[in-house]
């Protein structure tokens, strides 16, 4: 696997497909949120739980919205690290570098990981089943090193835990792939 590429989907209006979703949401969701500055982060938050990430058209739209300049949209959500700029993968994996597990041997999790998914922290492959996260503390310390799949937590691992991990995951969607593509037979 390797590096995540960006798609992008234009409509026959030359209007792209997210930018009128984003309109369309925004026209729902503002009722809930004031004009006012303060409404920033939360406008942010609720547009990445509704696309997964924050396109440039969500800020643009939040901006209008607020009748602030982009820039101060874009500021506020590169100052957070929980706000994402791609789509984020089928399968969100984070692993935690916090002291303890870094200790314990997280950062050999990371490599591992690295190695075997084809892609850096805060990278998704290019077939879109992973993304791979590091955080700066999980708050399981007991269980260090770990990692969070799809929200479970996976404790006390090793690299070759990791990778059977990763590697179940990849077996379940490729066995999922396979029996679609015969159903469609």
């Amino acid at each position: 696997m390797t590096k995540h590429t960006k798609k992008s989907s234009r409509s026959s209006s030359g209007k792209s497909s997210i930018a009128q979703r984003v309109e369309q949401w925004l026209r729902i969701a503002g009722n809930s949120f004031s004009k006012a500055r303060e409404s920033i982060i939360p406008l942010l938050q609720a547009a990445q739980s509704e696309f997964g990430f924050l396109p440039n058209e969500v800020m643009e739209a939040i901006a209008r919205f607020l009748r602030v300049p982009p820039a101060q949209i874009q500021g506020v959500a590169s100052f957070y690290s929980q706000f994402r700029y791609e789509a984020p993968g089928k399968h969100r994996v984070t692993v935690c570098r916090g002291t303890a597990c870094h200790v314990r041997g997280s950062g050999r999790v990371v490599d591992e990981l690295t190695m075997w998914l084809g892609i850096k922290p805060q990278e998704t492959s290019t077939d879109g089943l992973f993304t791979l996260e590091t955080v700066a503390c999980v708050g399981s310390c007991a269980l260090a090193p770990l990692m969070v799949v799809d929200g479970k937590v996976h404790g006390r691992q090793t690299p070759a835990t990791a990778r059977k991990t990763m590697e179940k995951i990849s077996m379940a969607e490729s066995e999922a792939n396979h029996g679609d593509k015969e159903d469609a037979v």
